[in-house]
Order: structure tokens, then sequence, then C-alpha cells
């Protein structure tokens, strides 16, 4: 058994994995020959992984995988054709109209290395920085507010912090689904150093629910909250006075515009949408104690005032003179493998590469270094803005890498028809299946994780090498060497690397220059400028800056802690937000939608989605609404609900659009409505993973429209209003077997991969529509009632086998799906329907841990057991509810892998808990009561 350490393909969290091989050799080695865990030697989890990332091996067996370039109508090309048509393409296309009617749109889960030579094919050849990546939907807005306060975009902590702070504040976070390995971090250490877990969103995630303090603030209220306390922290004269005169400019203007907020704390409580109590609680925790540390995420980030937010929190924490001091300080979570080697290298159309910016000297150094006359001389177009101008017809060819923009950018069915009037699009993948793919003119086959070799930097800065470990199949190759071969072609020098190493070489070098010329910018790889092959492959996690070779391999490095900073003055600038704080109220009849993540699930579920146990925790696309608007929009719960922007809100923000000319109603998508009073009243919640390769009905960013942030051009995907309507369904249910995607009448389609098969939940708005799908000569028909409901069953069969079993009823069909999925391909005789109907009386349980496949129903019999063998004959448990939820977790694993599902575990076993106490008090009652009689 030999064994490489590799990188986790999933957030930015960056955890190591161990890969090992039962061949010594690691030739020709298969997924069959191979087991993965966490690498209990990597900084970032210490070993451990959540539950996708225990299951990246399962990501590879796609269901169809993209092995040869081809064109859009499926005719196979071989690389030198496929180069040469792009190439031929790109060069006609910028002769006909200019280097900005080209564009490329990037991805985090690209490596660093693909992501350079991408920047100078683009910036330093094509001479355009119409080049953006996915990362400016999940960070700019965090980027811009760092490079506003700090003068370059640098996140000055560590993970390390969270061991070391007193004060750990979450803010729009849910970090124990999106970062889990992170989230278990915190709760050890906050078990350990007694530290307070504040947590500020307006939903009760599973976050919230394990907090010491959670403000539910109004959404956008995080800018009130965070610039009244600045005022505050003034107020109470707890802020650094000797630090801010030394290290800070701007302070006074700042300060005097919170003071106004904090002047009235009761307004300011009523404006956040929190308790006086909670409000100054909060502040206090932050005036008490010297280690506080402030980390966010997509809450902040997503929305239209995102930067501002995230430097109202910057000017707290500058304030305190917190910035690069050990347990606290500024944290921002990232979103993807590499969002931030993507920086690095300037993946974003705002900046050129190593963290420069497009002054003439930068621009000069640039052209020097890669030899062209010149470089792009000033900044491309954003994400939204570049689908703006496909759109528009500006751009009239474009390459996506990686990424899948036609489900993860909002007003996703204008994308979807702008890439589709394009000209010319280019798709790098690994799978023909995503909804970007199908629209490609050429289709370009990728190498995708366990095949590629390179680089990703993780949120904290720490550097790993992520290496491959299985030979790629048929012509996969890696996208530096696909950008290489059309550059090449396209008669451009500097695109002669032999390999990934040579390309981080270059990287390095650069990185070196650039220090040497602007000594004041903190990112700097010039210890990593002279690795060989052997150590670059060798090469241990390391933090950057890295100015010395002697410091591979290092961690826990905090930067700005002497107090200077990459500004041109050298000092941090307190930044007044320029938004409008003050809430807008909502009209009647409308709901604000927040677009959130899935716990199981990863961006558009193109590696997780046809995972098995990823998928059964949640089937199909959900909307989460507070009961009490059932009735306010005629809605029934687990009904199918339309999901759909209102018009007048649009117009209202069309000035925020990059284009307000060019605006393009959104489009609707359609859930099944779950009721949850957590929800706060005026909103919904609907996770962003759902598209058109899983669900007829694609995602919810058909719903949302295309407004951003106005300093980094981040869509505001959070909280945008919509108005929900019922869809009437006249049958919906399950198949399993055979299955006509295509067939008349279906208006709700959503496939799920079970662990033996597959099966798709349907629905039709016409009777006659779902009684006649698939139904056939050889159909076995009858009706089951199951609590006083018909339920519909037809058995389609071949030479006595059954091939298709769809159940239909007038409302949600709950049975359990790989249990019913097992009597496909059976004879059918009277034992088997007799199987069939029991197992279909049974239902289903809800999965609850991911992990482990325990559902909802195991928890429940597992703490009715720890009670019944404990309870007294006064009805009088002698075992605590914490006792009996630690037996349970230690018996069934649930919540003690990953961590991600603790807050579900215990929300399930504490109702299961109540139940058997009101149950034994009932009992114990009655025995009292015939005593006495």
């Amino acid at each position: 058994m030999s064994t490489i350490q590799s990188s986790c393909a999933y957030c930015g969290v960056g955890c190591g994995v161990s890969v090992s091989s039962t061949k010594a050799d690691w030739v020709d080695v298969d997924v069959a020959d191979v087991s993965l865990m966490g690498d209990s030697n990597h900084p970032a989890n210490q070993g451990h992984l959540c539950a996708k990332g225990e299951r990246l091996l399962d990501s590879l067996a796609q269901p169809n995988v993209l092995r040869y370039p081809k064109l859009r109508s499926g005719k196979p090309l071989d690389w030198d054709n496929a180069s040469t048509l792009i190439a031929d393409t790109f060069a006609q296309t910028i002769a006909e109209h200019g280097p900005d009617s080209v564009a490329l749109y990037l991805s985090g889960q690209l490596l660093t290395e693909d992501y350079y030579v991408a920047n100078k094919f683009a910036k330093g050849f094509l001479q355009t920085a119409n080049i953006d990546t996915n990362s400016r939907l999940c960070m700019s807005s965090a980027v811009s507010a760092m490079q506003r306060a700090f003068g370059e975009d640098v996140v000055p902590g560590c993970y390390d912090d969270l061991e070391q702070a007193e004060v750990i504040v979450l803010v729009g976070a849910n970090t124990a689904w999106t970062h889990p390995v992170l989230f278990q971090r915190i709760l050890t250490a906050k078990k350990a150093n007694n530290a307070h877990l504040v947590v500020i969103d307006p939903l009760s995630t599973a976050t919230a629910k394990q907090a010491d303090l959670h403000l539910a603030i109004k959404p956008g209220a995080d800018l009130a909250l965070f610039h009244g306390l600045l005022g505050y922290l003034a107020d109470q004269n707890s802020v650094d006075h000797a630090y801010i005169a030394a290290h800070t400019e701007g302070f006074d203007t700042v300060v005097s515009q919170a003071q106004q907020l904090s002047a009235n704390l009761t307004q300011l409580a009523i404006e956040v949408g929190v308790s006086v109590t909670q409000l100054t609680d909060f502040y206090q925790l932050v005036v008490n104690n010297n280690k506080v540390l402030t980390a966010s995420c997509q809450g902040v980030n997503q929305s239209t005032i995102g930067t501002d937010v995230t430097n109202a929190m910057i000017n707290c924490h500058l304030a305190l003179g917190h910035i690069g001091q050990t347990g606290c300080g500024f944290f921002s979570l990232t979103g993807q493998p590499n969002a931030m080697g993507g920086r690095e290298v300037g993946g974003l159309a705002t900046q050129l590469a190593c963290h420069m910016g497009f002054s003439q000297p930068e621009q000069q150094l640039l052209a020097d270094f890669w030899q062209t006359d010149r470089v792009a001389d000033q900044k491309g177009l954003a994400a939204v803005e570049m689908f703006d101008a496909l759109a528009e017809g500006k751009i009239k060819a474009i390459w996506i890498m990686g990424t899948n923009p036609v489900v993860s950018l909002p007003n996703s069915e204008k994308i979807a028809q702008a890439l589709a009037d394009c000209p010319f699009v280019v798709v790098s993948e690994i799978s023909p299946d995503s909804d970007t793919a199908k629209l490609a003119d050429v289709l370009l086959p990728a190498q995708g994780w366990s095949e590629k070799c390179g680089t990703v930097t993780n949120s904290e800065r720490t550097i790993t090498r992520q290496r491959g470990f299985i030979t790629a199949k048929g012509q996969a190759k890696p996208d530096w060497w696909a950008l290489s071969q059309v550059a090449k072609k396209m008669g451009f020098d500097g695109f002669n690397f032999d390999d990934n190493v040579s390309v981080f070489s270059e990287f390095a070098a650069l990185s070196a220059k650039v220090k040497q010329v602007f000594p004041t910018k903190m990112f700097d790889l010039t210890g990593l400028t002279d690795l060989s092959k052997a150590q670059y492959d060798a090469l241990a996690p390391t933090q950057w800056p890295i100015a010395l070779s002697a410091q591979i391999g290092q961690q826990n490095v905090r930067v700005f802690s002497d107090g200077v900073f990459a500004t041109a003055t050298g000092k941090a600038q307190f930044v007044a937000p320029a938004a409008n704080i003050s809430q807008q109220l909502l009209p009647s009849n409308t709901l604000l939608l927040n677009s959130g993540r899935s716990r199981d699930q990863w961006h558009t579920m193109t590696r997780t989605g046809h995972i098995a146990s990823l998928r059964a925790s949640i089937p199909e696309p959900v909307v989460l609404i507070h009961s009490s608007q059932l009735s306010t929009f005629s809605l029934t719960e687990g009904g199918l609900v339309r999901i759909e922007a209102i018009q007048n809100q649009i117009k209202q923000y069309s000035a925020e659009l990059t284009n307000p000319d060019f605006i393009i109603q959104p489009s609707f998508t359609v859930a099944r409505a779950v009721v949850d009073d957590e929800i706060p009243t005026n909103m919904a919640l609907m996770s962003m993973h759902w598209s058109a390769q899983f669900s007829l009905t694609k995602g919810v960013n058909q719903a949302l429209d295309a407004r951003v942030d106005p300093i980094s051009k981040q869509p505001g995907f959070k909280c945008q209003p919509v108005t929900l309507s019922p869809v009437e369904l006249a049958l919906q249910g399950v198949v399993f077997g055979q299955h006509d995607s295509s067939a008349h009448g279906l208006c709700w389609q959503v496939t799920q991969t079970l662990e033996n098969g597959v099966c798709h939940h349907i629905g039709f708005t016409d009777i006659d529509d779902g009684f006649a799908y698939q139904a056939t000569a050889h159909s076995l028909k009858w009706t089951l009632t199951i609590d006083g409901q018909p339920l519909y069953i037809q058995c389609n069969m071949e030479k006595g086998l059954l091939k298709a079993l769809k159940l239909l009823s007038d409302t949600k069909v709950n049975v359990a799906l790989t249990q019913m999925n097992a009597f496909i391909g059976k004879p059918l005789d009277n034992q088997l329907i007799k199987q069939l109907h029991q197992q279909i009386k049974a239902g289903n349980s809800p999965l609850v841990c991911a992990c482990t496949g325990v559902t909802e129903a195991k928890i429940s019999a597992e703490m009715n057991n720890q009670f019944n063998d404990q309870v007294m004959s006064d009805g009088v448990a002698n075992i605590s509810f914490e006792q009996a939820l630690d037996n349970t977790q230690s018996l069934l694993g649930c919540g003690r892998h990953c961590g991600s599902c603790n807050s579900e575990v215990k929300q399930c076993a504490k109702q299961s808990w109540l139940d058997a106490l009101s149950y034994t008090e009932i009992e114990h009652q009655h025995a009292v009561e015939e005593e006495v009689a």
C-alpha cells in the first residue's frame, strides 16, 4: 500500500486528503484501486473531512464523462484541429471586432497553473481584460473591501486564530454546512477555551442553533449593526487611539458618522431587527474581550452592499488594533478550493497578476516580464457585465472553463439565451451533461480532480499541492495545456510550458519581480522560485508570503502585524459606507427569496448530484417558508410553488444593473413547499444547486435579477423580492426503472440517483396525461388506499420481469426510494406485489446524517430505547436528554463524523425525547387514576 497527499476539490477550507493505492508504482491506477481519508498532517483539517470530502472518490464515477474534443453537432475532433479552430476563430474575431470582442470565464475549480496561463493568454497577448471568474459570484465584495482597507487583497488571519479567540463572530455564514471541518474546529475551540460564538444571520441556521448568541437581524441590517458597533466602541472609549494614530487614516470622518447610529441604541436595535438587550450584549462582548474574530461569507458578499458591510466590519477591528494580531481581526471564508489562487494570478477582470492594478508602471512590468508589446490597459468586464455584453452581441467569442454560468449566474434564462446566440462558445469540462456544456460550439475534455496536478490556495493563504493519482482517460488534458496550444497556434511566444512545474516556476518568478519593484505588496512567492521538479512534487502545504526558501512549510503567518499596510501611505484606511443604511419596505404579497446552500451538495451539482448518499437528504427542489404564508399565497404544505421575481421591483432596482437599458425580465422557478417556522415570516429560502441537468424547472437563479454591488460588481443573490403562487398538479409521484423523460404532459420532473439505480419524481397538471404516461398493453394497474388517499400503481413488464414501476397520487408520494427500486428486474408475481404493498405502507423516513445513512426513524427509535431503559415507575427518566443524545450518537455515529448534521440530529432527538416524556406522563397519570378509582 502506498499513499500520496492531495487536496479536496470542494470548499475554501482547503482540506488535505491522503489517497492510498494497492499498486505501489501508481501505474494504471483506477478508482477501484484506491481509498481516501483526511490527511492528518495537513494544517487545515488535521485529518477531518466533511461528507462531501469523504465521498470524493464517488464523485469520479460520472454518469457521462467527456474524453475527446467534439463539436456541438457531436462530431469528434482531435486536439490539433480543435485548437486550430479556436485559434483561428479568436484571431478572426479580434481582427474584425477588436480584442474586447473575446472573453474568458474561469472557475475557482481551476488550479493556479491553469489560471496563470489563462490570464497571460488573455491580458498579455489577446490584450483584453475580459477574463473573469465565478469567484466574482462568491468573494469579490470581500476582495474589494480588503483592497480599500489594506491596499491589497490579503486575508490577514489564520485558522489558528479560531483556537485563540475569545469571541468568534460569524456573519452571513452557515459554516456548519458550508465549511463543516472549520466549524468543528470552532466548536472544539469554543469548548476548550470557553469562547463565545456569535452568529449574525436572519435565519436560524444549523450554525445559529449552536451559537451562544444568535442575532436574527433583518436582511441587509448587518451594515447598520457594524457601523453602529464602531460608534459604540468610540462611545465607550474602547478604541486603540495610539494604533489608530500610527497606522490608520480616515477614522475621525467615519466614526463621527457611526456615532450618529450608536447615539440611540433603541432606534438602532429597531433598525437592525433585534432587541436592545441583544444589541448591547453583542456590543459589550466586543468591548469586554481582547480577542474578537469576525468571519464572513456569502450572506455578506452576495449583497448589493456587500463591500460596504465588509468594510464596516474591518473598520471595527482597525479601531481596536486587531488586524494581524493573534486570535482576532477580520477573516473572509472562501467559497471555492482555489478562489484565492485565481485572485493571486489576476483571475478577476479588475486586476492584473500578483495583486497588481492597471497603473502604467504595473502594466509595463508585466509586459516586460511576459515579453509582449503591451498588456490590457484597463479593467475588463466583470461576470454579469460580461454576459450582458454577450447578450448584446458585443462579445462574439467566449471560452468557459470548469464552471456552469447558465445555472450559477442570476437571471439564468438570459445567460442561456446569450450563449445560444453567441457566434462561438468554447467550454472546457469533464462532462458534457452540464447546462453550459450543452451550449458549446466546441467542447474540450478537461482533466478533473484525481487526474490533474498543480496547486491551490485556501482561505488562510496556504498553498497545497493537488496531486493526480489516476491516469487521464482518452484525450483529457490540463487546462493550462489547452490554453497553451491555442496561444501557440495564434503565433504567441512564451507558452512552451513542458509541465505544470514550469508554469508554477514562471508565476513564482513574476511574484518575486513584483515584490522587488513594489515592495509594499504582501503577496510574495520569492522562496518558491527555484524549486526543482522533485521539490515541487514534494511541496508541503505552505502559507504565503514566502520570502525565503527556508520558509517552505511555514504556517500561522499573520500579515500586517507590524501595522504597515500595502497602501500608498502604508496606513490602513477607514472606509465610510456609501450605501443607504436604512431598510426598504416591501410591497404586500412579497417575500425576500434567500438562495443558500444545501448541506450535502456542491454548486450546481455537476460533481455531487449523482452521488446517492448526498442526494438522499433533499431529493427535490424545495422552498422553505413560514406556515403563516401558506394562506397568504394560497399554498399547501408539500405542494408545488411557482417563484417569480416582482416586475416593479426589477424597475426600481434597474439603476443597479450593469446596463439599465438592457433588462431581461427574470423567468420563474418551481419548488416544493416545505414549512419551517424558524424562517422569518417575510422570507423564503431555496438552495442554489438545482439545474436543468437534474430538474425540469431548472434552478433558483431563474427567478433572480442581475443587480450587483456597485463597487465589487458581485451579484446580489440574497433576499431578492419575489411572489409565490401555487402550481396545481392533478397527479404526482415517482417512477422507477424505465422512464420517458419527454412524455407528454410532464410538468414536474426531478432525477435522483439511488444506491441501486435512478428514480424520477414526476408530476402532471392533466390527470389523463398522468394515467397515460408509460401505460402499455402489458401494464398491470391497480389502486391502493394509504391513509385514506388513493395511490395509483402501474407495473410495466417485459418477459415477466418488472421494468417500470409508477406510483401516482394527487398528493406527494412518500416511499423509501432505494427499497422500492430494488423491485425492478424481479419477476412480477403475487409474492412481489405483497412485498410491494408492505414496502409502500412502511413509508419513508428522511435522511439526517449523510456520513452514516442514519434517518429520523433510527434516531427516534434509539432515543426511545435510551428513554425506556431508564424510565422509572413514576414516569421520570433516570437519564438526562444530553446523556441519551450522547449515547444515541455514539451508537449510530450520526453527527460524529463531519458534524455538519449536529443541529438536525439534536432537533430530531429532542422531539423524540419530548414525545416520550409526554407519552410516559400520560400513561403514569392513567395508572394513578386507575389506582384511585
